[in-house]
């Protein structure tokens, strides 16, 4: 059953068939006897794992209440007691890897920043602080690992009621001290210029992530996300050279 779902999922647009496709070539084997985890005393987190699997999975659209509480070993009551709503349920879900991730994030760009003295931080470092921590779960499936790096790409491309508390709540500090930063070592950098890079970055990141099969198909296996070292060394080069080069006038800087 949850086989065949998978595979009629997230295809309403050709980024999420791709997404899709790689569901499928990463998720052939499940079955319900493989999904089922251990039993967890405690409900919410249970609720919280499962929701963060199928998610990851399915999306958000296409994964019901019941198939979350299913696979928790709890009742739909449990979900409305925890959660209240579906969305509520997606925001916490994400909330709860990311808020650890963006903590994470800050205090490199903190450490940099002692490090740096008076002089502003260097350009590849900063980007580091701003990608390192999310590459470091591939190793870490307690803390999400690639399902939650799957979830995370699905929920920047996705619209919804949970999309913008996130991006508020989540991101706007994290964008603000990362903005400052930038600007400060870069300061032939307008305010909105900035602001575009550091959305082309990220955007190049998400790509990375949920799309790494085409990287190792394309590549024959010679690029592999696992190695996170070298990914995030290739995303900081090519991310550094998209700073550094502006070919903009001054009247499309203001």
């Amino acid at each position: 059953m949850i086989k065949a779902t998978l595979n009629h999922t997230l295809r309403r647009s050709p980024s999420h068939f791709i997404l899709d496709s790689y569901v499928r070539l990463n998720y052939s084997d499940l079955s319900p006897v493989s999904m089922k985890t251990p039993v967890i005393h405690n409900t919410r987190i249970a609720i919280l794992d499962a929701a963060e699997r199928l998610f990851a999975a399915r999306g958000f659209k296409s994964t019901s209440l019941r198939a979350i509480t299913a696979l928790a070993g709890a009742n739909l009551g449990a979900v409305n007691y925890h959660f209240a709503s579906k969305d509520s349920l997606i925001l916490a879900v994400l909330i709860r890897r990311l808020k650890p991730l963006n903590e994470r994030g800050t205090a490199l760009l903190d450490q940099f920043e002692r490090e740096s003295g008076r002089k502003p931080v260097k350009l590849e470092k900063i980007i580091e602080a701003m990608f390192r921590p999310a590459l470091e779960l591939i190793a870490k499936p307690s803390q999400g690992g690639r399902n939650f790096l799957r979830l995370l790409a699905y929920t920047l491309s996705e619209s919804g009621k949970f999309l913008k508390p996130l991006l508020e709540e989540q991101f706007a500090e994290k964008n603000r001290r990362f903005h400052k930063c930038l600007m400060k070592t870069l300061p032939g950098l307008s305010a909105s210029e900035t602001y575009w890079k550091m959305h082309f970055s990220y955007g190049v990141f998400v790509h990375t992530i949920s799309h790494p099969h085409i990287l190792e198909i394309s590549s024959h296996n010679l690029c592999k996300l696992e190695d996170t070292e070298n990914t995030l060394e290739q995303t900081v080069a090519f991310c550094a050279a998209g700073f550094r080069n502006s070919k903009l006038t001054s009247k499309q800087k203001s």
